[in-house]
């Protein structure tokens, strides 16, 4: 399944998910304290402009969806490449070497997705207001994305690996 050349792959699923789930038992410590209502939209100076009553899922609603991205893009990550890999018998090589790159790019986008949803929630909770608490995140989310988008096609557009020649059957030597 895997280019046994290429060593184990480094995944960065778990810390995602841990980082959820800290700052949702911040936000656990800090809901006695929140206004209500809570700001759970923002217009493009960062001020609020829209709000809703105080509730848990009001309150953790971004969490979830972090989380359910993160759970997603971990089994894009176990099960997509198995099918590239499947389907790559013109040149196996480079199969391993898409797949592998596919790997790295869900890996290493979960912890944008957990560091951006996890920013957003304390920053309403805090109170923080302001454009820069708005955009420099998505700014910094969108050049991680264009960033793995260059790596994996580098990878997918590299030219084909030279195939060895083949060998005649052993009874023909």
């Amino acid at each position: 399944m895997d280019n046994p050349e290429a060593g184990p792959v480094r995944t960065w699923f778990l810390p995602s998910v841990l980082l959820v789930l800290a700052t949702a038992v911040y936000g656990a410590i800090l809901y006695p304290a929140m206004a209500d209502p809570i700001p759970v939209h923002w217009d493009g100076s960062g001020s609020a402009d829209r709000y809703a009553a105080k509730t848990v899922g009001a309150v953790f609603a971004q969490l979830m969806v972090a989380l359910g991205i993160v759970v997603f893009l971990w089994l894009l990550h176990k099960f997509v490449p198995v099918r590239m890999l499947r389907h790559g018998e013109t040149d196996h090589a480079q199969a391993c070497r898409e797949a592998a790159a596919g790997k790295k790019v869900l890996a290493d986008f979960a912890p944008a997705v957990a560091v951006l949803f996890s920013w957003l929630s304390l920053r309403g909770w805090l109170g923080l207001a302001g454009p820069w608490t708005l955009w420099l995140p998505f700014a910094l989310v969108v050049l991680f994305t264009v960033l793995l988008v260059i790596r994996v096609l580098s990878v997918a557009l590299a030219p084909p690996s030279p195939t060895p020649p083949k060998m005649p059957p052993a009874d023909r030597l």
